[in-house]
This record gives C-alpha cells, sequence and structure tokens, in this order.
C-alpha cells in the first residue's frame, strides 16, 4: 500500500532545481517561476529543501536573472543564486518544493499553502483519533481520506492528500502529542475556516462592540489555527455581554475541552505544547530592546535594505512593507516559521501610548512624503528623512545623503521612511520606555495580550 513518506526523507523536501522551477504549479496551473517573483516581491518566507524558511530580498538585478530564466527556451538553465535579507547566499536549487509551488507542504507563506496545511492537521487529528498512536507509514493516502470525510475544512481531499515530507510529519507528530496530551478526544471534530469556527470569531466582535472597544483581530485575540471542538458544544453558551465575560468563557471551554483552539507551527522532531492565556487577565512578558539594525546584520547597508530589525532579548523582529508601497509591519522571526506580526496601526498607537508621539499614517503621511521625495525632489520630504537618518549616521554628508536618497524608488523610500520614524522615537527613549514599547509589540504579535484568549500552541 502506497504511503507519502516513500518519496523522500521525512524532513526533506524536494529541491526546487533548475527542472523543477521551470515547471507549473499542478493545482493553478501557474508558472513556478512567476510564483517565485510574486512571493519575493511581497517579501513572503519561502521554504528551504532542508528545513525551515527563506526570505529573500529583492534586487533589480535578481528579477532580472527570474525573466531571463522564465524568457530562456534552454533545456539547462542553471540554479539562480540570491541573498536573503540577512545577506547569506543560496541558490533556487535549495528551495523545497512546497505546496505553494504545487508540491508537497511547506512554508511558502501563501494562502494555498496555510489552508492546505491546517486542513490535514485538521485531518490527521481525525485520523489518530480513529486509529491511534502509530508510526507515520501507517496513515496511508485510504486512512486519510476516511478520515477527511468527518471533518470540516476549507482545502478539497486532492490538495490535503498532496501534502507530505516536512509538513506531514509535522502533522502526524502533532496530532500525537495533542492526543496524549489529552486536548483532542473521540468525541472532538475538526474545523478550519469553517461556519463553527467563524462564529467564535464573530461573537468576539461582538463582545468588543458591547464593550465599546475597536475590536481586536482574529488571530490576536485567538490565533487557533483549528479548532477541536466537543459535540456537546454550544455556541450559545459564549458570554458576549463584554469581552472579559466571553474570554473566561472561552477559558472554560477551554478546561472542559469542548472548545479548543490550535496554533500550529511546523514540527520537525518533537511535539512541544503550551497554554496560552489561561489566566484572566492574561499573563504577558516583559522584553528589552538591545539592538536597532538599519541594515543587515551579516552585510550590507543602510541604501541595501529597505527594512530593519529589532533585537530584543530573546529574538528578532523585521519591519518591513507587507507588499511594495504598503505600510510596515512587525514580525516575529523564528527558525522554521512566522511568528506573528503587528501592523502598522498597531505600531502607531503604541508608540502613541508609550512615547506621546504620533506615528505619520500611511497612505496620507508616510507614503505621500515618500513620493514627493522621489518624484519632486521635496526639500522638506529630505530635510524629515535626513533628520532621522542623520541620527544613525552622524559621519553622512548631506550632499552624499541626499544622492543616495534620490536614487531611490517611491516604495523603497516608503518603507525605510517608516522603519526610520519606528527606530528614530525609539533611539530616543532608550531604556524604560522603548523595553515598553517593545514589550506591547511583541506581546500583541504573539497573541499574548491583555484581552487574548486561551489557545495551545504546537511548536518544535
Amino acid at each position: 500500500m502506497q504511503n507519502f513518506k516513500s518519496f523522500k526523507p521525512i524532513n526533506e523536501a524536494v529541491k526546487m532545481t533548475p527542472a523543477e522551477l521551470n515547471k507549473n504549479n499542478s493545482i493553478t496551473k501557474e508558472p513556478r517561476i512567476d510564483i517565485l517573483i510574486r512571493l519575493i516581491q511581497q517579501g513572503k518566507p519561502i521554504e528551504l529543501a532542508k528545513g525551515g524558511s527563506v526570505t529573500i530580498e529583492k534586487t533589480d538585478e535578481l528579477l532580472k536573472l527570474l525573466i531571463d530564466f522564465k524568457k530562456s527556451s534552454s533545456d539547462k538553465k542553471p540554479a539562480i543564486p540570491f541573498l536573503d535579507i540577512n545577506g547569506k547566499p543560496y541558490t533556487t536549487s535549495d528551495l523545497g518544493k512546497s505546496s505553494v509551488f504545487g508540491g508537497g507542504g511547506g512554508s511558502g507563506g501563501g494562502t494555498l499553502n496555510t489552508k492546505v496545511t491546517e486542513s490535514h492537521q485538521c485531518v490527521m487529528c481525525q485520523a489518530v483519533l480513529d486509529h491511534g498512536t502509530h508510526d507515520e507509514d501507517f496513515f496511508t493516502a485510504k486512512i486519510l481520506k476516511d478520515a477527511y470525510k468527518k471533518v470540516f475544512v476549507d482545502a478539497s481531499l486532492d490538495e490535503v492528500l498532496g501534502v507530505e515530507g516536512s509538513w506531514f510529519t509535522s502533522s502526524h507528530l502533532g496530532a500525537l502529542e495533542l492526543y496524549k496530551k489529552g486536548y483532542i478526544k473521540k468525541s472532538h471534530t475538526f474545523h478550519r475556516n469553517d461556519k463553527v469556527m467563524n462564529s467564535v470569531y464573530a461573537l468576539k466582535n461582538v463582545a468588543y462592540k458591547n464593550t465599546n472597544l475597536a475590536a481586536m483581530k482574529d488571530d490576536k485575540w485567538n490565533p487557533g489555527d483549528i479548532w477541536a471542538v466537543d459535540k456537546s458544544f454550544n455556541i450559545k453558551s459564549l458570554k458576549v455581554d463584554s469581552i472579559k465575560s466571553l474570554n473566561e468563557s472561552i477559558l472554560q471551554q477551554f478546561v472542559d475541552r469542548t472548545l479548543v483552539g490550535i496554533s500550529l507551527k511546523l514540527v520537525k522532531k518533537t511535539a512541544k505544547l503550551t497554554e496560552y492565556n489561561v489566566n484572566l487577565p492574561p499573563d504577558t512578558d516583559d522584553h528589552k530592546l538591545m539592538k536597532i539594525l538599519l541594515q543587515g546584520a551579516l552585510r550590507g547597508e543602510f541604501w541595501t535594505n529597505k527594512g530593519a530589525t529589532l533585537v530584543y532579548d530573546d529574538g528578532k523582529m523585521s519591519l518591513k512593507d507587507g507588499s511594495p508601497g504598503g505600510a510596515i509591519k512587525g514580525e516575529i522571526l523564528l527558525k522554521t516559521a512566522r511568528g506573528g506580526g503587528a501592523g502598522w496601526s498597531v505600531l502607531q498607537d503604541a508608540a502613541k501610548q508609550v512615547f506621546g508621539k504620533k506615528l505619520p499614517d500611511h497612505k496620507s503621511g508616510i507614503f505621500k512624503i515618500a513620493k514627493a521625495i522621489s518624484k519632486k525632489k521635496d526639500k522638506k520630504g529630505i530635510a524629515i528623512f535626513w533628520k532621522m537618518y542623520n541620527n544613525f549616521y552622524k559621519n553622512e554628508t548631506f550632499e552624499a545623503f541626499s544622492e543616495k536618497l534620490l536614487s531611490k524608488d517611491t516604495n523603497w523610500i516608503s518603507s525605510k521612511l517608516a522603519c526610520l520614524y519606528v527606530c528614530y522615537y525609539l533611539d530616543l527613549n532608550t531604556g524604560k520606555k522603548a523595553n515598553r514599547w517593545i514589550t506591547k509589540i511583541i506581546n500583541y504579535a504573539g497573541s499574548k495580550a491583555e484581552d487574548s484568549s486561551a489557545y495551545i500552541k504546537v511548536y518544535t
């Protein structure tokens, strides 16, 4: 009987060789080279064949190489070299043929990938409940097909059966640990982006409205990628007169194992489980800002990187635009996945609360200034940029600075200007205030804010 593991090592994906890169996504039929270009332009992390992920630094030279690859009719195209955002060298053959490219599972960051891997976890949890704790080889296509009929997910059966390699292993290890520790049981059904799951988040919005507060984003209130729901669960049992009442209801359901939000990260060898927000109000961590990097940690300079990195006591957070010309966001950097993020409005709110300063809005402020600089050589905009730049680079002359700045396009200037605003106020407030600001952002990004609700995290 065929199983998925037989085609490659458990923890290693198929390499994106030039021959593989030259093919189309087997599901969407989109050329893989086009997918790669899009992921680079969006700043999305992409799975490496040997595990982990990489965010590729977008350069004009790299985009030209990719376009030339696409246009070439040669049967022997070379692998394309590139650098990650920290300056580490790779080639396209180091990338994995993850599900975003129409292959097995991976952290490609696309909607398809998330949908499929999370749906696969639901199916694997159901299969473990149906058959018990067995080795990975036991869970064949037929067993998963039978389990698929009992779950409520938005990925198709073919998509779920297409998951292999590292994400297949991750689902298996995660399901075993959840089962052994009693977080999932035979009376549970598993849900991903269905009516039950979406109803819980809809009630969150009602509870915030009844508390006269702006609603927290779904995944910050509870980052459950999938939900285990007992057959006895009644949605009407959740109290929505306030966000405090709702969180108390969710916590009680979590303790009783009738409603369990499960957050998923890639598991490589051993699955770990950690409960979050099981105290009211939730415990929050304190962090210290250690270093501000306006250039690559290992190589490069200010002008070769449109983002920034904040190093805190036990990790790093990147600052970078989510898409060309878009607002920047903060994102926790992990080894195998993104660790949660905070958008520009969250960065603004924290700056106002901690520093008493209002960061400009994106479209009417940051992007408008950037556009004026790049299109009209606006003196006022250049002076704003220079003031904050000179705070970090005091030996640079204004003339040299201006020449470099005016060689950049609007999107680059917009991203870097926003990063400068954040880093400038952090540098001016080094110490307690900077630590308080980074604490707020890290706790928000990690879904450990004061209004977050109970969930279990599966990780490695």
